[in-house]
């Protein structure tokens, strides 16, 4: 975990490869929940996957973000981020030729209060973020990873962004509350399926003219092109305006075929 200086721009933006207006993005109480995810196949064939959680953590909250190592007989079964004192993991990666990784983006604002009590009562349901956890501390691949991930109960709907450590593997999955829901994989056959780039808005809908993190971040992507896909690259994609933005705590880009886990908090 590293900490990483901030140059935050709460002012409108033109986007230069969208010509799209980006309204001021202020941090402040009612603004929860604009992550962005993707997740890209490199030229080699290895998978990257970027992050940027922007939550507007608390600064105090903010300084207790750690990197995890979660250990069973002495040796590293994943790593981890999360907030010291919290059970869930935000995002997360086994390392090596069978490796997984996944991050967590909010869907539906996080869901509603009441809705999400009952649910957790009513069907002893899991957060997102232990979800993650539980499925990294009980599987061994990619494809076993998938398939964890969509069972389970959750108190709320949720994105996991998911990557693998072979070429193609990686994809979104639409999680719904009682069921896997949508899952969006890369695609060798589509143009455009080398990468998934995910916000906090179903894939198959247009997304709100007031947050469009969307089409700026594929149009970015698609800019990049795959052939200059490296854990670099990814980092500067996920540095751009709005991707990163006034929200944006907290970055990774993870490798998980090498175990590149490169992990910093925005203060």
């Amino acid at each position: 975990m590293c900490i990483r200086d901030s140059c935050k721009d709460d002012r409108e933006y033109i986007d230069p490869h969208t010509s799209i207006l980006q309204p001021p993005k202020y941090r402040g109480p009612n603004v929860t929940g604009l992550c962005t995810s993707v997740v890209a196949n490199m030229p080699g064939g290895s998978v990257v996957h970027g992050r940027n959680l922007d939550w507007n953590i608390p600064s105090v909250l903010r300084k207790l973000v750690i990197d995890v190592d979660f250990q069973s007989e002495g040796k590293t079964v994943f790593t981890g981020t999360t907030i010291a004192g919290f059970v869930g993991v935000l995002n997360g990666m086994q390392p090596g030729a069978d490796g997984w990784s996944v991050s967590l983006d909010a869907r539906g604002k996080g869901g509603h209060l009441l809705a999400n009590i009952a649910q957790a009562l009513l069907h002893k349901s899991m957060t997102p973020t232990q979800h993650i956890r539980k499925s990294l501390e009980t599987t061994c691949s990619y494809t076993e990873g998938v398939e964890r991930l969509g069972q389970q109960d959750l108190v709320d709907e949720g994105y996991f962004i998911v990557a693998g450590a072979e070429s193609y593997a990686g994809g979104v999955m639409s999680r719904e509350r009682n069921s896997q829901g949508d899952y969006w994989p890369m695609n060798v056959s589509d143009p455009d399926g080398w990468f998934r780039l995910q916000t906090n808005y179903d894939h198959w809908n247009p997304v709100p003219k007031a947050d469009d993190r969307r089409t700026p971040g594929v149009v970015h992507m698609k800019a990049l092109g795959q052939a200059n896909v490296s854990s670099e690259s990814i980092m500067r994609i996920m540095r751009t305006y709005p991707t990163y933005n006034f929200h944006t705590d907290y970055t990774a880009v993870m490798i998980p075929h090498v175990g590149l886990y490169d992990s910093g908090v925005w203060l």
